[in-house]
């Protein structure tokens, strides 16, 4: 039985900012404008990233003029960039053309504990652009943009060596969300009274060796699709833990390992539709023992017009994959169909909270 360390209802559940923002427009006019023109500051920051401007910044303050000299651009137009990222929060001005981070700005620098640029390059990447110009097709027609503009499935075309430089800014993104994630599941939730806890879509097992390296009693499966298993077993072994974990083939949409008393998903549940969702769930019901806990890693979204990312990423598993993401009742409804009850939704300090579900 898990118990729980840090716990909020859902109503006080905080809606985590990823970065700063500009400051809230003053007039109709500006509220149109300002959300209109708002992927212009999400190219300036992905140019920004790309350039390291962050890294060249650093803990100090530094000219525009040595900062072009270093990123080995234009001064004019390298200081427009950073007078958008200072509306925007993530640079201030200490002097006429100097600029220096904010504590938004920080988390762009490289190989700092909580470092968030791999994430932002993702996120504000050129080829989001790209999509996202053809999202009312797929408004109109109820269809996955990506598919509809790519003719393929997004996970497909990302596996292409074609393709692998993309590849590479997307799993670098992941992993720096997971690095920011897992210390704050830790935190919030305690795992210590499980026996063995199955990750399934664990990728290379990332959060699951995080948990048995807290939990020196745990077993743990991390279970993925056959072109991962390589890379996970590697990870598992360089962690020191291949006495206490394993990596099994699985499809998760046919079956997942049995003999779990934790079943964890982080950020999978929100990548399908509610009748795959609804399957996979299914399966893990058919196999978790009848004391256990399912613990989903997710954004919870509410229906208040309150700021939140989770509400632009549900466009992001729209226009990528088909998914959604889900309010708490909207979660509570989908894992009563595939036979759980949801016992709580934690709070934790990074964008995504921990939903805490049983076997009925």
């Amino acid at each position: 039985m898990a118990t729980i360390v840090a716990q909020q209802t859902f109503d006080s559940v905080p809606a985590p900012a990823m970065t700063a923002g500009p400051a809230p427009a003053s007039t109709p006019q500006a509220v149109l404008l300002q959300t209109g023109l708002a992927y212009i500051a999400s190219a300036c920051l992905n140019t920004a990233v790309k350039l390291r401007i962050p890294d060249l910044i650093g803990a100090g303050a530094k000219d525009v003029d040595k900062l072009a000299l270093e990123s080995g651009t234009d001064p004019d137009y390298l200081y427009r960039i950073l007078r958008v990222l200072e509306v925007s929060q993530i640079v201030t001005r200490t002097a006429a053309r100097s600029y220096k981070l904010t504590d938004a700005g920080q988390l762009l620098r490289r190989g700092i504990a909580g470092s968030m640029a791999d994430c932002i390059e993702w996120i504000a990447d050129p080829l989001h652009l790209k999509l996202y110009s053809e999202l009312k097709g797929s408004v109109q027609e109820g269809k996955t943009t990506f598919d509809q503009v790519y003719g393929e499935p997004f996970f497909n075309w990302l596996s292409k060596t074609e393709n692998k430089s993309e590849a590479a800014v997307f799993n670098n993104a992941m992993t720096s969300i997971s690095e920011m994630c897992i210390p704050a599941f830790l935190e919030a939730y305690d795992f210590s009274g499980f026996k063995k806890i199955i990750d399934v879509g664990g990728g290379h097992g990332a959060l699951l060796r995080s948990i048995l390296h807290a939990n020196p009693t745990a077993q743990g499966v991390v279970a993925e699709m056959p072109a991962v298993l390589t890379q996970t077993k590697r990870a598992i072994a360089e962690d020191r833990l291949a006495t206490r974990c394993e990596a099994a083939e699985c499809n998760f949409f046919e079956a997942v390992p049995a003999g779990g008393d934790c079943y964890v998903m982080k950020h999978i549940v929100h990548d399908w539709a509610d009748g795959a969702a609804l399957q996979l769930l299914r399966n893990i019901r058919s196999v978790i023992s009848p004391n256990g806990k399912l613990v989903l890693a997710e954004a919870v979204l509410d229906d208040s017009a309150d700021p939140h990312p989770g509400k632009l990423l549900d466009i992001e598993m729209m226009a990528f994959v088909g998914g959604k993401e889900r309010t708490r009742n909207e979660f509570q409804r989908l894992l009563h169909s595939a036979g759980f009850a949801l016992e709580r939704v934690i709070s934790t300090k990074s964008p995504l909270c921990l939903l805490e579900a049983r076997p009925m």
